[in-house]
């Protein structure tokens, strides 16, 4: 995609989640309680959250800067492993509070309902938001909140003034139910439909008003993405319009969210208009959903 030469500098702030898996086989009836034994053929740790969205602008082709906190714990310790295996540079602070991660279960190449998860959603301690605000720019920056603490109001003021004086633009991943006059200061927000219809203030819910409303109100451009049925998008001097999802056999809805972010971020700044930079972000978008958990490979440039 990029001239290696000319790669450009992303830097992602927000959640880091650790994704483990647990692959095999249901192989009987559980004697103890309605359900299936599983037996366990292999385990896989993939990174997650905001460590995902840096693993694919790695794979798009971009130099990424990582920031966020893991625990001092095994899930940290192989967070940390897994960022250095995707050649992520690092800006990464070890907290007393655990690594968060969410584990899943596969069984014949399915992705079964059931899921653990473990999290804690206060916030990071003032000396970790210190360390945090003090990462490198870049020529842009991802926010991927997951409320999970990393993200508090203050860490991304510290930042909006350093991309405004710098003049680099920051696109962001809001967590869901979260006021979005938090994130002041960003170029775009891209959000899922249950996401922006929890920032409306008001009820009409026709998706090219609801992102023409909510650009408006939060003074930026607005992407909304409505799963297989595609995408709007709002400029902030501009216009909206709709473009239709690429037609996919659907696997795994995990990882969407990362892949359209880092997509358009990328494609940004390879040159691409908006309207170009998501049109590429569905394709991509697609090829991550016909996936099983969430992979790099997914370049669609």
């Amino acid at each position: 995609m990029f001239d290696t030469s000319k790669r450009p500098h992303i830097t992602v702030i927000g959640d880091l989640i650790l994704d483990p898996y647990l692959i095999g086989d249901a192989t009987k009836l559980n004697p103890e309680q309605p359900g299936v034994v599983i037996r366990v053929e292999k385990e896989e740790d993939r990174l997650g959250g905001a460590a995902a969205v840096a693993m694919i602008a790695t794979g798009f082709g971009a130099t990424v800067t990582l920031a966020g906190v893991v625990g001092r714990d095994e899930p940290g310790d192989t967070m940390r492993r897994l960022i250095d295996e995707h050649c992520i540079e690092p800006h990464v602070w070890s907290d007393d509070r655990p690594t968060t991660w969410k584990q899943r279960i596969v069984t014949r190449c399915q992705l079964r309902p059931d899921r653990c998860d473990r999290e804690v959603k206060t916030l990071i301690s003032n000396h970790a938001e210190r360390f945090l605000s003090s990462v490198p720019l870049g020529n842009m920056v991802l926010i991927s909140d997951y409320g999970k603490g990393v993200c508090a109001q203050s860490l991304l003021q510290a930042l909006g003034q350093r991309a405004l004086a710098a003049d680099v633009p920051i696109l962001v991943d809001p967590a869901r139910g979260r006021t979005w006059s938090d994130y002041s200061q960003v170029t775009l927000i891209k959000a899922n439909r249950s996401e922006a219809l929890s920032a409306m203030a008001i009820e009409d819910t026709r998706p090219l008003a609801l992102a023409r409303h909510l650009a408006d109100e939060h003074r930026c451009t607005v992407v909304v993405t409505y799963g297989g049925h595609g995408m709007v998008a709002a400029e902030r001097k501009g216009g909206a319009w709709y473009l239709p999802a690429e037609a996919t056999e659907v696997r795994d809805v995990c990882g969407a969210g990362n892949t359209v972010l880092a997509a358009i971020g990328t494609a940004m700044l390879d040159g691409n208009c908006l309207r170009r930079a998501c049109r590429l972000a569905t394709k991509a978008g697609a090829r991550q959903v016909a996936q099983l958990g969430i992979v790099a490979a997914v370049n669609p440039f």
